[in-house]
């Protein structure tokens, strides 16, 4: 007894000094990536069997890596003050800027889209879209921080960032029409919680609904013309894509316990189901149950992420964890609404849970960030 006491008592203060910030968005991390390496491995066993040579397990290998990595960035990160990311606010959004201009001239063509570059020599590919929702969140953070320092004239608030807001969905929406939708859902939100006037957020409305909807009418962009297909099939009662059909039926037979773990019968037939299809699989192997209790997950890591801004005394941490955290959060409601129904089909994955790469990654990142925030032991300079 008294070794397996002592042993907790390091093993406790080895975490109090080396993981610091909110302990329960330490624990949602860690729950959401281990419980995707299990889920992403029962999903994707046939894809592995079809595409690897027979070898089931090549992406639970990869997964188990993909997590383990997305771990050591988030921790890396969180150990970073978050006031130095001041700096990294101001030239890290024209870096994602000149990224995103990059792709649209050298990008790498994935389902129909150039989304992706590839990087030299290690030969991987990453998304810049990923790069600027982290930047651009980061800069509106700041310049809302600094109204509240500076005492910026209305005006200038509203010109400055619906520009750069702009200027990166545009750039985003050409190639990912659901993302750029998403960090345009994203920014509203942080100028709702940054007390911007509300005439101006009424403004800030109106001009993104008709902008995008004018977008997608016009079939503007490589995804113009999907996206105004999967609007008009999912408007159309009678229609159900394959994909949808598949999740229905996944969803159908999990019932309230499910089917059991790695148990799922339609992950043979449902494409994407290690991916944006994910959730379907969870709900048929663990029910109604274990759909509630990711549910649950998201939900408490928005509450804990939306701490900060109770702290006036840093506006800058306080925004900049929110808007992070309303990045994670909206992409995970958004890729579990459109599994049940309830939004047209989006290629959103599922955050620390799908099978992804620089996705996966940054999400870690993001996540790194918001507990820098957490930590709470630097005032704002």
């Amino acid at each position: 007894m008294d070794t397996l006491r002592k042993t907790r008592e390091i093993t406790q203060a080895w975490f109090e000094r080396n993981m610091k910030g909110d302990p329960w968005l330490w624990g949602i991390a860690l729950f959401l990536l281990g419980g995707g390496v299990i889920v992403v491995y029962s999903a994707s066993v046939m894809q592995a069997y079809m595409y690897y040579g027979g070898d089931t397990e090549f992406v639970l290998f990869k997964q188990i890596q993909l997590a383990i990595a997305t771990f050591v960035i988030m921790y890396l990160v969180h150990l970073i003050p978050y006031t130095k990311f001041v700096f990294f606010s101001r030239m890290g959004v024209w870096l994602a800027v000149i990224l995103l201009l990059f792709t649209f001239f050298e990008g790498v063509r994935v389902n129909e889209a150039d989304r992706w570059i590839k990087i030299p020599i290690i030969n991987q590919s990453f998304q810049p879209s990923e790069v600027a929702k982290i930047t651009l969140i980061a800069h509106l953070a700041l310049i809302l921080a600094l109204r509240f320092k500076k005492d910026w004239s209305d005006m200038r608030l509203l010109v400055e960032p619906m520009l750069m807001i702009g200027l990166v969905c545009a750039l985003i929406f050409r190639s990912n029409v659901s993302t750029a939708a998403l960090l345009g859902a994203t920014c509203f939100m942080m100028l709702y919680v940054g007390k911007v006037p509300k005439r101006y957020l009424a403004i800030t409305m109106v001009s993104f609904l008709v902008v995008s909807g004018l977008l997608v009418v016009l079939k503007v962009g490589q995804r113009g013309r999907t996206a105004e297909a999967r609007l008009e099939s999912f408007m159309d009662s009678d229609t159900v894509s394959m994909q949808s059909s598949n999740a229905y039926k996944a969803m159908a037979r999990g019932g309230i316990l499910g089917e059991g773990v790695a148990k799922s019968y339609q992950k043979h037939y449902l494409p994407n189901g290690d991916s944006d299809f994910i959730f379907a699989i969870i709900v048929e192997e663990y029910g109604l149950v274990g759909a509630l209790v990711v549910i649950a997950a998201f939900l408490l890591l928005l509450y804990r992420g939306l701490r900060a801004i109770s702290k006036p005394k840093r506006p800058y941490g306080g925004l900049l964890s929110a808007g992070l955290t309303f990045s994670i959060v909206f992409q995970a409601f958004a890729t579990m609404a459109v599994t049940v129904g309830l939004f047209p089909t989006t290629g959103q994955t599922l955050p620390f849970i799908s099978n992804g790469g620089t996705s996966m990654l940054l999400t870690g990142a993001a996540m790194g960030i918001i507990l820098s925030v957490s930590r709470g032991e630097l005032e704002e300079i």
